[in-house]
């Protein structure tokens, strides 16, 4: 009888390569020899029938067609993966989330506050990848994603964690060279950073302080906060971002907020479908996270 479709060997191979984009890595990470994996591969191209991967100066790299292919095969592996790590473990509680996450809410906020979730559930296990952009569509593996905006994504729900609540930020080493900063219109003199997804925040900064906004308008754009956070620790100008990504060099006193804080217009949200609402440890994380968001709601130093 013909078979239908490829082995999961050749699959995981082809899976193996595609991320990783060598033959010997990908036979380190499968455990196996190159040779063997070059066989698998061999197989999977002779079934499908055309080339998948072509060679790339000292490396490996898809074609069109493989590329095509890996990213419908690829999901369905993960599944797999998530589901024999659950399998294996033996316990019924026990389980396997899969998040996605903006990178640094992930490191400056929820990373730092892990432990004390496994406290409570040493049974639940994370599994952490690529965050979802704002306009792509939200992946069908993933359990939940913790997302940057307004909270109106299409096809899933969206609970409020934190980060409505920006700060005007500076620190100690922009002032080696300047006079200090004494008024909201001081700030004109500065380099004003921005995050090239937040404009609201420094519209609603400057409207609080009667600062023109016009002024404040030009300046660097970044696409992450932790960015920001660093060119304004190195004195490089003025920032402003969510309280919650800056709880730690706040009360180090390496940044300094000020002016009043105001509320930027977005935050980030963990967005999910309905039914993962089924999955128990999901609920608990869910229950966890929202818990932490509104416990870390609490005042900030403001100069």
């Amino acid at each position: 009888m013909k078979r239908n479709c490829p082995t999961i060997s050749e699959l995981l191979a082809f899976d193996a390569v595609a991320q990783h984009g060598s033959l010997t890595l990908a036979a380190s990470v499968l455990c196996i020899s190159v040779s063997a994996v070059s066989k698998q591969l061999v197989g999977l191209e002779n079934f499908i029938g055309r080339p998948l991967l072509r060679k790339h100066g000292r490396g490996i790299q898809l074609t069109p067609a493989g590329r095509a292919f890996w990213v419908r095969i690829s999901p369905c592996l993960r599944k797999i993966e998530s589901a024999t790590f659950e399998a294996r473990a033996d316990v019924d509680d026990a389980g396997v989330l899969t998040l996605a996450s903006v990178p640094t809410f992930l490191t400056k906020w929820l990373i730092p506050r892990l432990a004390l979730f496994r406290q409570r559930h040493p049974d639940i296990t994370f599994s952490f990848t690529q965050h979802v952009g704002q306009d792509e569509v939200f992946p069908l593996e993933i359990d939940a994603a913790i997302r940057y905006g307004d909270g109106q994504w299409p096809n899933v729900i969206s609970d409020y964690v934190a980060g409505h609540e920006f700060s005007c930020i500076y620190a100690p080493a922009l002032l080696e060279n300047r006079a200090p900063l004494e008024t909201p219109q001081d700030l004109l003199t500065c380099t004003v950073l921005h995050h090239e997804q937040a404009p609201q925040a420094w519209r609603s900064w400057a409207a609080r302080h009667a600062v023109d906004e016009i002024q404040i308008l030009s300046g660097p754009r970044f696409a992450q906060y932790s960015a920001i956070i660093q060119a304004v620790l190195s004195g490089l100008g003025v920032g402003i971002v969510p309280n919650v990504l800056i709880e730690q060099e706040l009360q180090e006193g390496r940044v300094i907020a000020f002016g009043s804080p105001v509320d930027g217009g977005q935050g980030h949200y963990l967005c999910f479908r309905q039914e993962r609402l089924e999955r128990p440890v999901f609920a608990a994380f869910r229950a966890w996270l929202l818990e932490e968001g509104r416990l870390s709601g609490g005042e900030v130093r403001i100069r």
